[in-house]
């Protein structure tokens, strides 16, 4: 190879790899809601909860299938609130091999729940004790279920193979929770007509009594999920994690402190319709 031919060589790829590192694109993802904005979600809860208790072991498994309307009710200084009105409610529930009759679903058919969220995805309400709920076993409270299913994202602009982590302390009456979340950009990807950012995340809980309470509770929590965020419309498509927590918990018994342990595995996943 000549000279030339080298250095015209080098300058072409020079230039590809300027032109690779210039045509990345990167993107500020945030939720884009309007006033009077309506989506349509389902909602499918799958969920093992087993316990033990004065040699007693006992499984609960149940099923929650929901659709829901969403519906922007305000949207003041970047704070959405969102009502929340459930369409449909089923739910199957065996206690110790005994069916129980889902009877509750029928009652929260076309009633309204408030949850209220950051336009970067962050949950204002529910927090604490209530938001808990989604990890540990059946629940009717569709918004505590969306604590594990809303990205939170950063004041920043990613890319692809970009990474950030989100750490919240939630100090309540007697019962201290620690959470943290990560999450990967992981790719670009159609779904459902739209065009989607693929973030792949992780979680990790830990749940500790505080104070004089009575009851001593214990607990660890791990999850892994993918959501599917359409950033040109600021809406998720699909969201999906899988959880397992286990707790202990220490009361007093007539034959003295006991603790009964549980744990409990589910998967729920977010579905616009």
């Amino acid at each position: 190879m000549s000279k030339n031919s080298r250095r015209l060589f080098i300058i072409i790829a020079a230039l590809s790899v300027v032109w690779f590192a210039c045509g990345e694109k990167t993107t500020k993802f945030i939720f884009k809601f309007n006033v009077g904005d309506e989506h349509r979600y389902q909602l499918i809860q799958d969920s093992t909860t087993a316990t033990e208790f004065m040699g007693r072991k006992m499984e609960m498994p149940s099923t929650t299938d929901i659709t829901l309307t969403q519906k922007v009710e305000n949207v003041n200084q970047g704070e959405i609130h969102l009502i929340l009105t459930y369409d449909s409610f089923d739910m199957e529930m065996n206690v110790g091999g005994k069916e129980i009759p889902g009877t509750m679903g029928e009652k929260m058919v076309g009633q309204s729940i408030s949850m209220k969220l950051r336009e970067n995805g962050e949950i204002i309400e529910p927090q604490g004790i209530q938001s808990m709920v989604a990890l540990q076993g059946p629940s009717s409270d569709v918004s505590s279920m969306f604590f594990s299913l809303y990205p939170t994202f950063p004041d920043r602009e990613l890319k692809v193979g970009e990474s950030w982590t989100q750490n919240q302390e939630m100090d309540q009456t007697q019962m201290g929770v620690a959470i943290e979340n990560k999450y990967t950009f992981a790719r670009r990807e159609d779904k459902n007509g739209y065009k989607c950012a693929v973030i792949d995340f992780t979680l990790t809980m830990n749940v500790e009594s505080t104070g004089e309470a009575q009851m001593k509770i214990e607990g660890k929590g791990t999850g892994k999920g993918t959501i599917y965020f359409a950033y040109e419309k600021g809406l998720i498509v699909d969201s999906a994690v899988e959880l397992d927590m286990a707790m202990a918990i220490a009361t007093p018994l007539p034959t003295g402190d006991g603790k009964i342990p549980t744990t409990t595995h589910q998967t729920i996943n977010l579905t616009l319709m």
